[in-house]
């Protein structure tokens, strides 16, 4: 059995539409434009740092280098030829199939990887594998002299991981490159910053993620669409995730019981916490925590900046006017707000109980809107 066919049998971290499958980035003309620069002109730094939100495209732009500097030998060619100096539409020939097909013998890509035992992915990414990324470098070049190494990311690697990289990126083997997906470069070792070049990924704009999921999803409501763009809050990946799984539903869902704060409807309290019991899917678990915590964020902001604020439903102005208009009055929605970011991560990280959780966090809204 093939490596692509090992990987195609099980499930993919990344859904159905991974971003080693992407051929056109819409989006971060700049940092496309710097990264082609720096491999033209011969100052081809060996480690690259993605910076920026999650799901807006790094990863992606990450396989888009890769296919380019793997098909080394055309890429003189195409730069010429692209006056913009884009690195998308991708280049089609032998080098970026076998990078789509997850076969390409002089990539490696380190990830959270699939344990069919537990049928979940792993919570992190393994010192085992920052060893096999290592042993990888040992080998010569299969092809064209290059070998790339994609992360993916380094924010889910333990300790013993990272500094088994940083190893690697302090003493590089000739013609080796890193690109390196980061979601919190804050958290990261200043050692890897300085050794890394920086490419920093901003929010999309809305335009853009609707022309991402209208090229992904192109018979999806275009009121869904439009819905779903403004709520991802800059990240294509969100804005995918929520149209495709019922975010708008969801997001529905979650206004009906919050319109009800202070005096919360039960029977819509636990009708909506209940689907995030044992059995629920945990993608609707992530997409809730993202939604309610994202809404809780542009509450506090409209007030705090005095703008006003952007609803998605009807009777979310008539909401939002029902609570404190003062700077003085949002200390319990900020404590709440921190409480959802950390408590998600948490009830994920350690299998808590997600339908107690969802309901405490909405019981919180509702003692803060007294």
């Amino acid at each position: 059995m093939s490596s692509a066919e090992t990987i195609e049998a099980l499930p993919d971290i990344d859904g159905d539409y991974p971003p080693r499958l992407t051929r056109t980035l819409i989006g971060h003309e700049q940092q496309q434009a710097d990264f082609l620069d720096a491999f033209n002109g011969g100052r081809m730094p060996h480690a690259w740092l993605l910076t920026g939100p999650k799901g807006v495209g790094k990863a992606s732009f990450a396989y888009l280098a890769a296919r380019l500097v793997l098909s080394g030998h055309l890429l003189a060619q195409r730069s010429r030829d692209l006056a913009t100096k884009a690195m998308s539409p991708a280049i089609e020939n032998e080098e970026t199939h076998l990078v789509e097909e997850a076969a390409h013998p002089d990539l490696h890509v380190l990830r959270r990887e699939y344990n069919p035992k537990t049928q979940k992915f792993r919570g992190e990414i393994p010192v085992e594998s920052a060893r096999d990324l290592i042993q990888f470098f040992n080998l010569s070049a299969g092809r064209n002299g290059w070998r790339v190494a994609v992360i993916d990311s380094i924010d889910e690697m333990n300790k013993n991981g990272v500094n088994a990289l940083l190893k690697l990126i302090e003493e590089p083997p000739s013609k080796c490159l890193f690109l390196i997906v980061c979601h919190n470069p804050g958290r990261l070792l200043d050692t890897i910053r300085s050794r890394c070049r920086s490419l920093a990924f901003n929010a999309l704009s809305e335009p853009d993620l609707q022309a991402i999921v209208h090229g992904r999803m192109g018979d999806s409501d275009p009121n869904e669409v439009a819905a779903s763009a403004f709520l991802a809050q800059g990240s294509a990946g969100y804005a995918l995730t929520l149209c495709a799984e019922g975010g708008f539903e969801l997001y529905r869902d979650m206004f009906g019981v919050l319109e009800t704060a202070p005096r919360l409807d039960v029977e819509k309290l636990h009708a909506l916490a209940g689907r995030f019991s044992a059995r629920g899917a945990p993608e609707q678990f992530s997409m809730f925590c993202f939604l309610l915590s994202g809404w809780l964020h542009r509450y506090v902001r409209s007030v705090a900046v005095g703008e006003a604020f952007q609803p998605v439903f009807e009777g979310e102005t008539e909401l939002v006017a029902r609570l404190p208009q003062h700077q003085t009055g949002l200390e319990p929605f900020v404590a709440l707000w921190e409480k959802v970011e950390r408590d998600s991560r948490t009830v994920n990280a350690l299998n808590l109980d997600k339908k107690q959780a969802v309901m405490e966090w909405l019981n919180g809204f509702a003692h803060a809107s007294r």
